[in-house]
Parts: C-alpha cells; structure tokens; sequence
C-alpha cells in the first residue's frame, strides 16, 4: 500500500465520495537506487516503488499506524474505506506537489480512479496513473544528513548512491556524505541517461535540469 498521507496530503477526516470515473491530480516521488544505483520511483516517504505507470492500492492491515482506530477500520477491506487512510493519495493543486528539499525528486500528474474520497488537499482513490511527463529535480545534500535544514544551492555535478538513497553533491561538497557507505555514482550527464530508462519503463518522460 503506499500511503502519501505521510507526505501532508490530506490528514482531516474524509469529507465526500467521489463514487466513479477519474479526477486529474498531482503527486511528488523520490528516485532512489536499486542494488545497482540504477533510480526507480519512490514514494515520496514510504519504501514503496512503482514499478509500473498504474498502482493499484491494497490495505495492509499490519502497518498499524495507517488505521484510525476508533473508527474499527482493521476488519479486511478493499482500499480506499473510510475511516481508514489506505489508497493512493495525491494532491489537488500541482503547486501542492512541486518538491521540497535536497535529493533527487521527480513531480507529476497522476489520474486518480475511484472509488475514492476527497481529503484536505486532494485525493484517495483506488488506483493511480501516471499521466504525462515527470519534471526532475536536483538538488545538493550538502552534507552528511540529506534531511539537513543546511541546504545547498550549488548545481549538483555527482550523484552518489548509498543503499535506497542517492546523494547529489556540488563541486563544492564532492567528499560528502563523509560517514555514509557510498556505493558508486554517476556524473549529471549519465543519471540523466539511466532515468530517460527509468521513464521509458513507465511509459512516460523524465523531463529534468538538461535534456535527457
């Protein structure tokens, strides 16, 4: 199950159905490496990939903090249900997703499918399609924590990769991260030739900072 809820897509309670068709909305990802350093797509704060243009929700009843519990909502059930927090959730605004922070993200539109409910800013539906192209972002670590409010806004010239995490660093930080097990890297030109592969697998484009 991926669960966007993690990402301040809407934590109210659900406020309508939406009981058929699709709505237009937006989502933000991480590109993350594989065992390789190859990138795949990430939600945005779950270890979940989507491996496909199309992903379709499945509750899992033991992430236990996905559940309201008051609301008895761990009997099985298909996603989404009300009272729970399961489905695909993405925002209504693409402002709502443009990306946040040092790494390496990639935003979107998405066609959300129903059932599904609305949220505080946006949308949880059964399924979501990636729908158009995925605009890449870049952006220096800068250091050995990628979550450092000490942000860096040097242009990125190596994208390193340790496990699950890519470490984009500037002339200037080419030794960070200093405590971190690095895997490999790639220079700008070569990530952006393996996410065009990426992208191609999705049946979409990555369009990012230089031509790809």
């Amino acid at each position: 199950m991926d669960n966007p809820m993690r990402d301040g897509s809407g934590h109210g309670p659900d406020s309508a159905v939406v009981a058929a068709g699709v709505v237009i909305a937006w989502r933000r990802w991480r590109l993350c490496p594989d065992e390789s350093g190859q990138p795949r797509l990430g939600s945005a704060h779950e270890d979940h990939i989507w491996s496909a243009p199309t992903l379709r929700a499945e509750c899992d009843p033991s992430r236990t903090w996905s559940y309201r519990l008051a609301l008895d909502a761990r009997q099985q059930h298909q996603a989404p249900m009300a009272g729970c927090r399961c489905g695909i959730h993405a925002y209504g605004t693409p402002e709502l997703a443009r990306p946040m922070g040092p790494g390496i993200w990639v935003h979107g539109r998405v066609l959300i499918g129903g059932p599904m409910f609305l949220t505080d800013n946006g949308y949880r539906g059964r399924e979501a399609t990636i729908d158009g192209p995925l605009r890449l972002t870049i952006e220096c670590a800068g250091g050995d924590d990628l979550y450092s409010p000490m942000r860096c806004f040097g242009s990125p010239v190596r994208v390193k990769h340790a496990a699950k995490v890519y470490y984009p660093v500037c002339s200037e930080h080419l030794h960070a991260p200093a405590h971190t097990c690095v895997e490999g890297s790639f220079d700008i030109a070569g990530f952006l030739e393996a996410a065009s592969v990426l992208a191609a697998n999705l049946d979409t484009t990555i369009v990012g900072p230089a031509p790809v």
